[in-house]
């Protein structure tokens, strides 16, 4: 962990680095969907071809994820993150120079096998640049700047597009990875990497290898966090996709209406990710704060599916659950940092964060079914049950800060 020597302002130039590249990470994530009826004509596919290209990139990642979590533990997590960066914009931006669709396929691929290192390798630079009385903050922080790379992705993309030509926005993104690669390799001396600081220390390595790894994730207090990852990833997954059309859908709520409650939800977020971070620095008891979080958005989602509301309600109960889900965040953060063992952290989080993954390839399958079965108002009932799911997974004997191994 980080020592207590460091300094605000080098903890704030850390935090500058990697939340910038956190940034990009979901910025790009998010380039390609809102150009799909504009890359269409050129490539004369269907929608659902370009389609595979986001589950590509998706899949890529997913697969790619725990390889890469312990080559952070092992090598280090400062060059893979930079490399990672520069693959992945890089291999977006290519896609704007190909006609070929099979090699739009073969990119995508490659884009996700960069998009895997960010969260291994953020959270392992996080927890040994910086100090441990701001941790929790820092968290919140860097959680904030991925919320804001999403939010931000979509709008600017298509004013390039709008402006110019939908392959110049594609080439923005690598020219913008190229930027945030550059400013890493050449502010990195500030970067404190676990790998590196073991070595000077002791002339050893804590990380465990790779069957000691998976025997360490495979622990019960680290699968149950998996299943609160999972769920937490279902929700909001849900939640962001399905917001606008089950609204439209269940109480005919104008469109320009239900778009601003996904924007009021997600703006909430933000703001109660930052509240989090505060209140998790404040605290070591994350699961609380978590488990009540949890229970009082359930309260409030099943209230939004059992009544006929007006907009402006409906906009006030969004705004309540996207802040409380905001506040889980940090706490969820500092719950799997408690348990990580000195020297794992890319393969800890990296592990946890494959739950966004499989959660955003189970809801909108789901999600999507229900709509088509015209039962709309099941989707926040589910919605409040996964939420109750998440608040008793944190009911367990042990506190999680002191589950915390050695």
């Amino acid at each position: 962990m980080a020592s207590l020597s460091s300094t605000l302002g080098r903890d704030t130039r850390v935090l500058s680095l990697i939340c910038t590249g956190h940034f990009m990470s979901h910025y790009s994530q998010l380039v390609l969907p809102p150009l799909f009826i504009l890359m269409q004509t050129d490539y004369g596919v269907s929608f659902a071809a370009l389609g595979l290209v986001i589950t590509l990139i998706n899949a890529s990642g997913a697969i790619a994820q725990l390889p890469i979590d312990f080559l952070v533990d092992r090598f280090g997590a400062k060059r893979i993150l930079i490399a990672g960066l520069l693959i992945k914009t890089f291999a977006i931006g290519a896609m704007a120079l190909t006609s070929s669709y099979e090699m739009l396929l073969l990119l995508a691929i490659i884009a996700g096998l960069g998009h895997a290192v960010f969260h291994p390798a953020d959270y392992s630079i996080l927890m040994s640049s910086i100090d441990e009385r701001r941790i929790g903050k820092a968290f919140s922080i860097h959680t904030a700047c991925g919320t804001a790379g999403t939010a931000a992705g979509p709008i600017a993309i298509v004013l390039i597009a709008e402006f110019w030509d939908w392959k110049i926005a594609v080439l923005s993104v690598a020219l913008l990875g190229a930027i945030t690669g550059l400013a890493m390799i050449l502010q990195g001396n500030i970067i404190q990497d676990h790998v590196g600081r073991q070595k000077e220390s002791s002339g050893t390595d804590k990380g465990l290898g790779i069957r000691e790894g998976i025997a360490l994730l495979i622990q019960p207090r680290f699968l149950i966090l998996y299943l609160f990852f999972l769920t937490t990833a279902m929700i909001s997954i849900g939640l962001n996709a399905f917001t606008v059309t089950s609204l439209i859908k269940l109480y005919g709520t104008p469109l320009v209406a239900a778009g601003a409650a996904l924007t009021t939800f997600a703006s909430a977020g933000v703001v109660g990710v930052l509240c989090g971070g505060v209140l998790a620095d404040k605290t070591e008891r994350h699961d609380l704060i978590a488990a009540v979080a949890f229970g009082l958005s359930a309260a409030v989602t099943v209230f939004l599916a059992s009544y006929e509301l007006h907009h402006i309600a409906i906009l006030c109960c969004f705004a309540v659950i996207g802040w409380l889900l905001g506040l889980v965040r940090p706490a969820r953060d500092m719950m799997v940092r408690a348990i990580t063992p000195e020297g794992n952290a890319g393969k800890v989080f990296g592990f946890m964060s494959t739950g966004h993954l499989v959660g955003g390839v189970i809801v909108p399958i789901l999600y999507g079914w229900i709509i088509d079965q015209g039962e709309v108002r099941w989707i926040f009932w589910i919605t409040a049950v996964l939420m109750v799911i998440a608040m008793l997974s944190l009911f367990n004997p042990a506190r999680w800060n002191n589950s915390r191994s050695s």
